[in-house]
């Protein structure tokens, strides 16, 4: 694995977690799937299809 790899593949697991985090926060704050979803649609600039898997994600976890 080159550095860049390594650079890379820590900067998504970094994402991930913050993504987890800020559903997680969200959740008990009663916001609603729809509602997170499109918050990380908006804060994090990700498409529909990715922000509805890291919901998914995040809540497999809970």
């Amino acid at each position: 694995m080159t550095i860049e790899e390594y650079a890379a593949r820590q900067s998504a697991y970094v994402r991930e977690e913050k993504e987890n985090q800020t559903i997680k926060g969200l959740v008990k704050l009663n916001l609603s799937q729809e509602q997170i979803i499109e918050f990380l649609v908006q804060n994090f600039k990700l498409d529909k299809q990715a922000a509805v898997k890291a919901y998914e994600r995040a809540m497999a976890t809970v």
